[in-house]
């Protein structure tokens, strides 16, 4: 009997074989390392700093849709001639897991804000909260898709975190810095998964026989 379920499993974690998810991602949080590194660079109360802090919604809301096109863009590029497009058939958006989803991160949002704004010294634990937060994010993501690299970048990321924290760079700036050393972590794990996958998979020749009777 064809096992669906582990067939479209399988399918789900080629998607992450070349590497280039984390690369998209990674240069992502780049970005935003760089945009708190700005805001902390800029003087309080200063029209850039008001103009920064209008501009991190911008910035987290079409967080989802620039990894998506860049990644896009890869995939079509790198991935896709070589090893062909397969795809399964699209479940129909659920509006209320949406809805659960948009209210939970705002909750998320609004915690964070409440407890940055009452509480002065939280924000020397900010790195290592960032840490924290997206380690468990990377072990759902692993456990769902079975990527064992993920579980290493999760680890990464609460060392990281927590490593910055120690070192005493709280606030925005230990923000940036763990948005940056994460974001350079998960571009080289990209990076490397994406040699491995070339190597595995070469792109087939423009003059390749297409069967044993071809000439």
């Amino acid at each position: 009997m064809v096992d669906i379920e582990k067939i479209e499993k399988r399918t789900v974690q080629s998607f992450y074989d070349d590497g280039l998810f984390e690369i998209a991602l990674g240069f992502f949080l780049l970005l935003l390392g760089g945009y708190f590194f700005a805001q902390a660079s800029a003087p309080k109360g200063s029209p850039m700093n008001s103009v920064l802090s209008v501009l991190f919604v911008l910035v987290i809301v079409s967080a989802g849709f620039l990894v998506n096109r860049i990644l896009r863009f890869l995939k079509r590029r790198i991935t896709y001639p070589r090893t062909g497009y397969v795809t399964f058939k699209k479940k129909e958006p659920n509006p209320k897991r949406r809805a659960a989803a948009m209210i939970t991160g705002g909750l998320i949002g609004a915690s964070m804000g409440a407890l940055y704004g009452l509480s002065p010294s939280i924000r020397t634990l900010m790195p290592a909260l960032n840490g924290i937060l997206f380690a468990v994010a990377i072990l759902l993501a692993a456990n769902k898709v079975g990527v064992f690299r993920f579980y290493i970048l999760a680890g990464a990321s609460a060392v990281i975190g927590f490593g910055i924290t120690a070192a005493g760079i709280g606030d925005i700036k230990g923000v940036s810095l763990y948005y940056g050393l994460f974001g350079a972590a998960i571009i080289l794990s990209g990076l490397a998964a994406l040699i491995v996958d070339l190597r595995r998979s070469p792109r087939p020749a423009a003059d390749a026989s297409e069967g044993p009777d071809a000439h």
